[in-house]
């Protein structure tokens, strides 16, 4: 079970160029609950700290890319990544590349987000029984809000770190359709997302 309240993670971590935690402000359970499974949110604002945001290159660190922006499609590094859409929406957005620069492409001036962020970290037996929750949580995300996603798992001791293996989730803050690109969805930004988020991923944890 999660903190019934939220921390701010980041808030002493100055801006780095390299370090995409420092790109907004992340939200999740305090430092003492290190040893039990953790939720984290956060939402990319196309400002922060008077930095200039983009949702494709949050997308490419956070998918590890070690390419020139120019490669077609993306080469991830992460050990591994999916892209989720809505029933309806067109299937080129399956390539994280497409839907992120287009996600930037649509940003309509004066919006507050350009995505919203989760990490889960957690330490099953075995990796698949961490990717399977966190593939569960965003399928439910997408079908709810009809909105796209991208969900990444880092397995840090592929090269010897020692950080706890972790699951990322790209969620769109738009719908989208056949047609393409609807409205905001309120429930994705902001405060509301971290109690949201903590009690699905509690839910799924009971399950198991």
């Amino acid at each position: 079970m999660g903190a019934s309240k939220p921390v701010v993670i980041n808030a002493d971590t100055p801006l780095s160029a390299s370090n995409p935690h420092t790109w907004l402000i992340l939200n999740g359970d305090p430092a003492d609950m290190a040893a039990a499974p953790r939720c984290m949110t956060g939402t990319l604002r196309p400002l922060h700290r008077e930095r200039a945001n983009s949702a494709a290159e949050f997308a490419a660190a956070k998918l590890l890319i070690d390419v020139d922006a120019a490669d077609q499609p993306w080469r991830s590094n992460a050990y591994r990544h999916e892209v989720i859409l809505p029933r309806d929406a067109d299937n080129r957005f399956t390539c994280p590349k497409v839907l992120f620069t287009d996600i930037d492409a649509a940003y309509v001036a004066g919006a507050k987000a350009l995505l919203t962020y989760v990490t889960l970290t957690w330490t099953p037996a075995r990796l698949h029984r961490a990717w399977r929750l966190a593939h569960t949580l965003t399928t439910e995300l997408v079908d709810e809000f009809s909105v796209p996603a991208l969900v990444v798992q880092h397995v840090p001791g592929l090269v010897a770190n020692t950080a706890t293996p972790h699951c990322h989730i790209l969620l769109g803050v738009r719908t989208l359709t056949g047609i393409g690109w609807g409205g905001h969805v309120a429930a994705l930004n902001g405060d509301r997302v971290w109690p949201m988020v903590r009690a699905r991923f509690d839910a799924l944890l009971a399950s198991l």
